[in-house]
C-alpha cells in the first residue's frame, strides 16, 4: 500500500468538506451552544456537551462519505482495497476531530472547571476518536443521509438521556467517554474499563464501514463469449 493510495481519497474527502464550511461551523456552533446553555446551572453540563460533540465530528464523517460514494466506486474499479479508502478518510478526520475537541476541551475547562480536567480532555478526545468510525459506517450503510441523520441523532439522544450507569448506556458507542466525562465531575465514578470499551467498538464500526463499502462496489461479469 503506496501513500498515494492513502493520500487520494484524503485529498477527495478534504475537498468536499471544504466546500461544506458553512455546515461544519454549525456542526460545531450548535453542541457548544448546548452546552452553554446549561454550563450557568446544571452541574454534568460537561457530560451533555461532550457526548454532544458527536454531531460535529461524526456528522462530518457521515457527510463525508454519502459525497465520496461514487468516487468511491470508480476508485474500487481501479484496484483500490476498501480499507485504503477508509484509511485515508480516517486519517484527515480524525485530525479534524483532534480540533474540534481540542476547541470543546479549553470551552468547557474555563466554563465549568472540573475536579477531574484530565478525565475531561481525555473524555472528549474519547468522543471525537469514536465518532469518526461510527459517522463513516452510517455513511456506508444508511441508504441516504437523511436516515443517517436521523439515526446519529437517536444514538446520540439515547446516549444524553442515559445514566453511564445504566445497562442500555454500556451498548451504546459514546458509553466510554460519558464515563470519562463523568468522572471528571465526580471523581467517585469509577472509569473502570471505558478507554478500552470505547477503542473496541471504534475498532469494530471501522471494521463495519470497510466492508459495507466493499459490498456497495458492483460485480463486473465478463461477457459471454461468442461460438
Amino acid at each position: 500500500m503506496s501513500p498515494a493510495r492513502v493520500l487520494a481519497p484524503a485529498e477527495i474527502t478534504a475537498r468536499d468538506l471544504s466546500r461544506r464550511r458553512i455546515a461544519l461551523a454549525l456542526l460545531t456552533a450548535l453542541p457548544l451552544a448546548l452546552y452553554g446553555a446549561q454550563a450557568g446551572h446544571l452541574r454534568h453540563a460537561v457530560v451533555t456537551g461532550g457526548v454532544v460533540m458527536a454531531f460535529s465530528v461524526a456528522g462530518a464523517a457521515m457527510f463525508a462519505s454519502f459525497a465520496t460514494r461514487a468516487v468511491d466506486q470508480r476508485l474500487m474499479l481501479a484496484g483500490y482495497r476498501p480499507y485504503e479508502l477508509l484509511l485515508g478518510r480516517l486519517l484527515l478526520l480524525e485530525v479534524l476531530g483532534v480540533l474540534v475537541a481540542a476547541l470543546f476541551s479549553v470551552v468547557m475547562v474555563l466554563g465549568t472547571g472540573p475536579s477531574d480536567t484530565p478525565a475531561l480532555v481525555g473524555g472528549v478526545a474519547l468522543v471525537a476518536f469514536t465518532s469518526v468510525p461510527f459517522g463513516l459506517a452510517l455513511g456506508a450503510l444508511a441508504p441516504q443521509e437523511l436516515e443517517g441523520t436521523l439515526i446519529l441523532i437517536g444514538v446520540v439522544g439515547i446516549q444524553l438521556t442515559t445514566e453511564s450507569s445504566q445497562l442500555v448506556a454500556k451498548f451504546l458507542p459514546f458509553w466510554g467517554p460519558q464515563r470519562l466525562l463523568t468522572h471528571s465531575i465526580d471523581t467517585t465514578v469509577a472509569i473502570g474499563a471505558a478507554v478500552p470499551v470505547d477503542i473496541a467498538y471504534a475498532l469494530a464500526l471501522l471494521l463495519v464501514a470497510v466492508y459495507a463499502i466493499g459490498r456497495r462496489v458492483p460485480v463486473i461479469s465478463a461477457p459471454p463469449v461468442s461460438r
